[in-house]
């Protein structure tokens, strides 16, 4: 049996506690309609806002987090499309507890069935870090499926900064102090919602943090993607390249809208408008927005 991506059975009770109550608390402010679907992968949860014939905006999350990350988001975006976040397996989400081999077909499967089980035949995808690089992958394998790409510091475009591993470790051993500092390297210019850090220092006691690096895409495969694509990343990022991704991305894809955006590290946050501009007049049916 696989190893679960929760340290202790305890741990995954606190990290869903917390997850519940957030997610509670937003449906109080707007409405918000929870699912679980079947896929290749087994259940999947997802958040869905927004009118049922509007155009598919489908969220991935990065790693160690779950759809709780565009709770800021999914209330403004639902005014123009049908917003759904999916909570990735093997995440600290209420998805399936088994962790997507990268360097595998199953992240492809995973987003091809979760789409067949969600009634869509393509989907517009903002992604973040590890969503993003999921976003692409699909883009790449099934660009048929995929009108549009926003990706906040997707993976995958430049390799990631082992630097990163060798400050991270071992502050993660000097208990709470020593993730709450690992934080705030990966939050670089922004304030944290106390919810946000809340979570984030859960996530960090109790689950394993994905370790298999994040292939990086090849030039052949980047050829392939003919859909819009936004690309937001900071130039602060202490876990990936930001620099070399946005100027591989100008450098392959040249209609690519890529930006580094000054002093931002890793968390790519309240880019909300930005977002909603760039999806508004992009994929098939932009004009009907």
């Amino acid at each position: 049996m696989a190893t679960s991506v929760f340290k202790s059975e305890e741990g995954r009770q606190a990290l869903v506690a917390c997850y519940e109550r957030i997610l509670g608390e937003a449906s109080a402010r707007f409405a918000l309609r929870r699912r679980v679907v079947g896929t290749a992968l087994g259940k999947t949860h997802v958040i869905e806002a927004g009118r049922e014939g509007a155009p598919a905006l489908l969220l991935l999350h990065g790693t160690a987090s779950n759809s709780a990350t565009w709770l800021a988001d999914i209330p403004v975006w639902a005014g123009d499309f049908r917003v759904i976040a999916a909570d990735i397996p093997g995440e600290p989400g209420l998805s399936e507890d088994r962790r997507i081999t990268l360097a595998s077909s199953e992240t492809e499967g995973w987003l091809v069935s979760l789409l067949d089980a969600l009634g869509l035949s393509s989907v517009r995808i903002v992604g973040m870090s590890l969503g993003g690089w999921m976003g692409l992958r699909l883009a790449t394998r099934h660009p048929e499926r995929v009108d549009a790409l926003s990706l906040l510091s997707a993976a995958g475009l430049a390799p990631q900064r082992v630097s990163f591993l060798f400050r991270a470790l071992p502050l993660t051993l000097l208990g709470d102090w020593g993730l709450k500092r690992v934080n705030r390297i990966v939050c670089r210019g922004i304030e944290m919602h106390h919810d946000v850090e809340e979570f984030m220092l859960l996530a960090g006691r109790h689950f394993r943090p994905l370790l298999e690096p994040i292939p990086v895409l090849t030039d052949a495969e980047l050829a392939r993607l003919t859909m819009p694509i936004q690309f937001l990343a900071g130039e602060k990022d202490a876990l990936l390249h930001a620099r070399a991704s946005v100027e591989r991305l100008k450098r392959l894809l040249p209609r690519a809208e890529a930006h580094l955006l000054p002093g931002c590290g890793h968390a790519v946050l309240g880019k909300t408008s930005e977002i909603l501009e760039f999806q508004r007049r992009s994929g098939p049916r932009a004009a009907q927005l």
